[in-house]
């Protein structure tokens, strides 16, 4: 399941940082044909003024909610635990992962000066990331986008075994093309913006204090005014205007909801049969998509002629996963209900402490009970939390394939 919330009926992912990295690493490593979108208050009004630019966002694996102000929008409609999924960041997580885990990684866009530049740094900072390709496509109008389809360059990037291709032809067009060469390129394709030349050293990106101040918007333009006032005149004021609007619609209709539920019994009735054990290590990592059947049996048989070494050792020795994937799907593995709810910003430390407290004193109780009781949690906030635990015990979290879907206050699960 990839939890998802529409903000101006575009569907933005809602997953911290970290987990959308691992979902994208976990995609490239299969060359799976998936198109991420980085959005930010231009992409989204962009959409909402054409149908077919949407149809574009609404068919990406990840919208990722790029800028500030979706950020704060998110909240505004109780996605509390949301961070901002920048474009730089995005680009430096991946490019640590892919150096990790030996995936390749292809550069399209931009110009050759840039690349030049990208490619001496990238040789510094990432020595042994596999670069698969640099190549700077000529202008091309959205027609030509359109109509046509490159083959010579379909075929030099799925032959470079590339995992990872990050787009820079500017918004909308990289999105336009990722779409149009969906399901032909096998690899993730990222729409990656600005980052090349911010990369590059030729655009610099706001000082980490503007962009905590909410700000960077401002710094970019100040940097490039004549390029930048007409976007933003014509995109911000609007944005406010019906994100206000969306925000103020969602309270109205939780609010009328709530009058509805004064009471419910038995919260837990229909998700009490849940085996809420963790699947083994391997299982999960079979199911994400991470690991192949035959690497497993080949690190199972190796266990038994070394039984003092863990399964995950023996992954990480024959480089078939990467550590920093291991620590993120051993943490899913043995997640507890109370990690989740602080994750999501959903509750405080102190008031888990409190229920845990509680319990010790009525044996009988569970915590989901317990915070419902004290009137902390609602019954449909515990019971999507309880889905959520078991998804991720069991190695079904982030499966596109999974056919459950748990709806609660516009979040889908």
């Amino acid at each position: 399941m990839i939890p998802k919330t529409e903000l101006l009926n575009i569907p933005i992912t809602c997953l911290p940082l970290d987990e959308q990295i691992m979902l994208i690493g976990c995609w490239a490593k299969m060359r799976a044909s998936r198109v991420v979108c980085l959005a930010n208050v231009h992409m989204i009004m962009e959409a909402y003024r054409s149908p077919s630019f949407k149809k574009n966002l609404q068919k990406a694996d990840l919208v990722t909610p790029d800028g500030k102000p979706l950020v704060l929008m998110l909240r505004g409609l109780g996605i509390l635990h949301q961070n901002q999924v920048a474009g730089m960041d995005v680009f430096l997580s991946l490019c640590a992962l892919a150096e990790t885990m030996g995936t390749p990684v292809y550069f399209l866009g931009s110009t050759q000066e840039i690349l030049d530049k990208m490619k001496l740094k990238l040789d510094q900072e990432y020595p042994i990331l596999k670069v698969a390709g640099m190549k700077a496509i000529p202008y091309m109008t959205i027609d030509q986008i359109e109509k046509t389809h490159n083959i010579e360059l379909i075929k030099e990037i799925n032959q470079s075994d590339a995992g990872v291709i990050f787009v820079c032809l500017g918004c909308p067009k990289q999105e336009i093309w990722m779409s149009h060469y969906q399901g032909l390129i096998k690899g993730v394709m990222i729409g990656i913006g600005a980052v090349f030349s911010m990369y590059a050293g030729d655009t610099p990106r706001a000082p980490y204090w503007i962009q905590q101040l909410y700000l960077e918007w401002l710094y970019r333009l100040l940097q490039e005014p004549r390029r930048l006032w007409r976007r933003y005149g014509e995109t911000i004021p609007p944005f406010i205007y019906l994100a206000l609007k969306q925000v103020l619609s969602y309270y109205k209709e939780k609010f009328k909801q709530a009058r509805k539920k004064l009471s419910e019994n038995n919260f837990l009735i229909d998700i009490s049969q849940l085996d809420n054990s963790p699947s083994k290590i391997g299982e999960i990592l079979l199911k994400q998509g991470v690991l192949n059947a035959e690497d497993l049996e080949k690190s199972l048989q190796e266990q038994k002629q070394f039984p003092n070494m863990k399964l995950g050792e023996i992954l990480i020795k024959n480089n078939f996963i990467s550590l920093p994937q291991l620590k993120y799907y051993l943490k899913n593995q043995h997640i507890k209900l109370g990690e989740i709810l602080v994750e999501k910003k959903i509750i405080k430390i102190s008031t888990i402490q409190k229920a845990l407290f509680i319990q010790e004193l009525k044996k009988s109780k569970k915590i989901g009970e317990i915070l419902v009781e004290i009137n902390v949690l609602s019954y449909e906030q515990v019971k999507v939390a309880i889905m959520e635990q078991y998804l991720r015990r069991k190695g079904l979290w982030l499966q596109v394939s999974d056919k459950i879907d748990v709806q609660s206050n516009g979040k889908v699960f």
